[in-house]
Parts: structure tokens; sequence; C-alpha cells
């Protein structure tokens, strides 16, 4: 019996680099990032736009993205989900022959004179064959992928502050 456990142990300490090392390399890769592009525009008052890059994978699998937008607290001091129209819910943005690139833009009812509303994206990206997930991973808006040449990315942030 303990020298089942021993392998066992083996095994898992085995694997376990060999997946951190996996999610260490996704998110070390340059396309695989989600930004903030639209924050309050005057021709939109209220919106906040995630854009979205998903690379592709080895065997051309389905890439997947589900857009959710959270905000801060400043009372509790932590984030929340926008559970009410914060979801851009799941969308097929490509099917896997090359980077691509999707967005959602959410518009919120701008806060009250001398409020503020600060949002950020949360982004769930799967990459699937046909209806099996075969990787995943898990981001958040940063700033520094602005493309002056791409109008969908004149504007590259972390977050949106929306102020009255």
């Amino acid at each position: 019996m303990i020298l089942r456990l021993l392998a066992l142990a083996g095994a898992l300490l085995a694997v376990a680099p060999a997946g951190a090392a996996a999610a260490a390399k996704r998110k070390a890769d340059p396309n695989l990032w989600a930004t903030i592009n639209i924050c309050d525009p005057a021709s939109q008052p209220g919106a906040a736009g995630v854009r979205v890059s998903i690379p592709h994978e080895r065997r051309s699998p389905h890439q997947w993205a589900r857009i959710q937008v959270q905000f801060f607290d400043f009372r509790a001091r932590r984030w929340k989900r926008v559970r009410i129209g914060g979801d851009g819910g799941w969308a097929r943005l490509g099917a896997g022959r090359g980077v691509v690139q999707g967005g959602t833009t959410f518009t919120f009812t701008p806060p009250a004179a001398g409020q503020r509303l600060l949002l950020r994206g949360r982004v769930d990206v799967q990459w699937r064959r046909r209806t099996r997930i075969v990787d995943r991973a898990r981001l958040r808006t940063n700033g520094g992928h602005g493309d002056r040449s791409d109008p969908s990315l004149r504007v590259s942030r972390a977050t949106c502050l929306i102020r009255r």
C-alpha cells in the first residue's frame, strides 16, 4: 500500500511541473490578451468595450470566448461581477486557422454626479474540438495592446473609469 502511495505521489509530482509549464507558456503567448478598448466615449456615454485576442492551437481547435464585466466595489474594496447586462455569453470567434480577435461592448447607466464606476473585463477562453474542450485560459483586461491603425484598438486599458 505504501509503495502504491509513493508511486502515485511521484506520478503527480512528475505531472504537476508539465501542467505548470504549459500554463506559463500559454500566459506568455503575446497573441493571448484582453483589453478595454472603449471607455465612456462622448458618442456612447456609459459604454465599456472589451476586446480579446486568441491564438490558434495545434490541430486547429475552434476558439471560443466568454466576455464578462466586473465592477470595483469601493466599500468592500474588491471586484464583483456585474450580474445584469455584464455577460456577453459564449461565442465562437475562430476556426483555429490563426489568431482571431473579437469583442463586446457593454453599456451602463452613467453614475450620478460626483460618483464613479470602475470596470474591467474578465474573459474565459476555450479551444474546442467539436464539443470537447482541449485547452482553456482566464484573462483579465490589461493595457498595452493599442494600435492606431486599427479603429477597434485605438484605446487599450486595463480598466475603464466612468465618472460624472
